[in-house]
């Protein structure tokens, strides 16, 4: 089913400076990952008039149609059968290269009801991969923080240090509390994994499309306390699918100071300071801007993605 949103035009992700394939040519084994999706209550707040859940559902129908054909995908859901209830818990689809039917049935029916247990939706995840016994990927997908654990960044990291070999990339949706951010990030780099903020219809696609086309296995990378250093690229669809723009790129910081402008094919990277910034692609062909703002707060890692259409 195609989306009907109206075209959000920018897309912001926290993570990855670029996309490889899933596969390398060296990996011998099929790749396995689990989508774990927010039924939580808060999944009925609305982003432009639409409710998230039905974002949610409309945007992984469209993924499902352009993932590898050989990626064993399952589908796991939290808070969408009781409210208050911290073992809200269900894997609703086995990890198989022929689930792509069975996870559209399911988020058809998924109805957001009760509480967040984000840990205890990442640890059956994962084990629903067989994760101990080799390397998986897990995608969450979550509006709010968690609201059963005291400490899901540790409950992360200690199953990941012990026999269960995974990767949680973690994809925001509409967060607006830097404690989120923070929780989010810190669950993602804790497994190797990134961590990316969207905030509307698009911004999710184009999240989706980037972790189900990360490497299952990456090396945690150091948090970074001070600079934050940011990754940015221009994209537009072709056919349906995500390519890179060439564009001119203009930085101004919070006073309207100037501190980059060039050329790029393929994107840059720039390293900055604590503050706020507005980044800008420009479109050579069609001279369109797109400009997104930008806050550094305690370093990490992010990247923007600039949609054109």
């Amino acid at each position: 089913m195609a989306r009907q949103f109206p075209a959000a035009l920018r897309t912001a992700a926290w993570g990855l400076a670029t996309c490889t394939a899933l596969i390398s040519s060296a990996a011998a084994q099929t790749p396995r990952a689990m989508l774990v999706v927010d039924g939580s209550n808060s999944m009925w707040g609305q982003i432009d008039g639409t409710a998230k859940i039905t974002i949610a559902r409309e945007v992984v129908q469209d993924l499902l149609a352009d993932l590898p054909p050989d990626l064993a995908l399952g589908l796991t859901a939290y808070g969408h059968r009781r409210s208050g209830d911290c073992t809200d818990v269900e894997v609703l689809v086995q990890p198989d290269a022929n689930s792509r039917n069975a996870i559209r049935s399911q988020m058809e029916q998924l109805i957001p009801r009760g509480k967040t247990p984000m840990a205890e939706a990442v640890r059956q995840a994962a084990e629903s991969l067989g994760a101990a016994s080799g390397p998986a990927t897990v995608i969450l997908v979550s509006d709010g923080v968690e609201t059963c654990a005291p400490d899901v960044c540790e409950a992360v990291r200690a199953l990941n240090d012990s026999s269960v070999d995974f990767t949680a990339h973690v994809i925001g949706f509409d967060i607006r509390d830097k404690a989120a951010h923070d929780q989010f990030a810190c669950v993602a780099q804790s497994t190797g994994g990134r961590y990316l903020s969207v905030d509307s219809a698009d911004e999710l696609s184009a999240a989706l499309i980037a972790t189900t086309a990360l490497p299952e296995r990456r090396e945690a990378l150091p948090l970074i306390t001070q600079a934050g250093r940011v990754h940015f690229v221009a994209s537009h669809k072709v056919r349906g699918k995500l390519q890179n723009l060439p564009a001119h790129w203009q930085l101004h910081d919070g006073s309207g100071a100037l501190l980059m402008t060039g050329f790029h094919n393929s994107g840059g990277q720039i390293d900055l300071k604590p503050g706020s910034y507005q980044l800008t692609a420009i479109d050579p062909d069609s001279k369109r801007r797109e400009t997104r703002k930008i806050r550094i707060t305690n370093g990490g890692s992010m990247q923007i993605t600039l949609m054109f259409p």
